[in-house]
């Protein structure tokens, strides 16, 4: 693994992908494989001196580029300068860094369950999960307000599409019905249960209140074989 450093970059591609996110993709200067570890993040430069922290969510390792997903829809700092590059523009990062990480020998059930942008160290990690031999279920469960803020949907369908192993769950806390599968008109915690059972790795990544009610109903459910990997954070602006 590379030595934390700092990076200077162009933005090669830009999106809104939600009302409240927005994709960025950064090519970094004089890198050929940008190495990084599933689950780690880089610090921005927003300002003088001043960084954010946003979770790479690259599908795969290598190449030259770095990839996030920031929430941009409300100010801060952070989504005030995301919002005002072009493709072109230049930016500093230091990275990667952070710990959290996909855990081999992993057990032969895994779930990953995010909200919001708490999906983004998730995208690598999945193909990870995906492409161990030991894992026989992947479970996605995916948390945001609306339908209109759900995003990332198309790399899902990619999943599904390439592994019979994947299925995710899309729980929407501000509907309150008239929806189909993947679709669910509830919050996270809502989901969750169906997949409680042995033998299961969890991965959650999104607000404090989230990952506490999460780990509630999975340690009060009496099981034996199981682990528990959080990412806990409030959003970045």
């Amino acid at each position: 693994m590379a030595v934390t450093a700092k990076h200077t970059a162009s933005v090669a591609d830009k999106k809104a992908v939600s009302p409240l996110v927005t994709w960025l993709k950064l090519k970094i200067s004089g890198v050929e494989e940008f190495d990084f570890r599933p689950g780690q993040f880089i610090n921005l430069e927003v300002g003088d001196g001043i960084y954010r922290s946003y979770s790479i969510c690259n599908e795969a390792v290598g190449g030259p580029f770095v990839e996030l997903a920031a929430i941009t829809g409300r100010p801060g700092l952070g989504a005030n300068f995301i919002n005002e590059l072009k493709i072109g523009s230049s930016a500093g990062f230091i990275g990667p860094s952070g710990r959290y990480s996909y855990r081999k020998p992993a057990r032969k059930n895994v779930v990953f369950v995010a909200t919001s942008t708490g999906i983004a160290p998730f995208i690598p990690m999945l193909a990870q999960a995906l492409e161990d031999t030991s894992v026989e279920s992947v479970t996605l469960v995916f948390g945001v307000r609306d339908q209109e803020d759900v995003f990332f949907e198309e790399k899902f369908k990619k999943f599904l599409e390439t592994s019979p192993k994947f299925s995710y769950f899309i729980c929407l806390s501000g509907v309150t019905g008239g929806l189909k599968p993947p679709l669910f008109a509830n919050r996270v915690t809502f989901c969750l249960p169906d997949f409680v059972k042995e033998h299961t790795d969890f991965y959650l990544c999104g607000n404090t209140a989230m990952i506490r009610d999460c780990s509630d109903i999975i340690n009060k459910a009496g099981l034996e074989d199981f682990a528990i990997y959080t990412e806990a954070f409030n959003p970045n602006l």
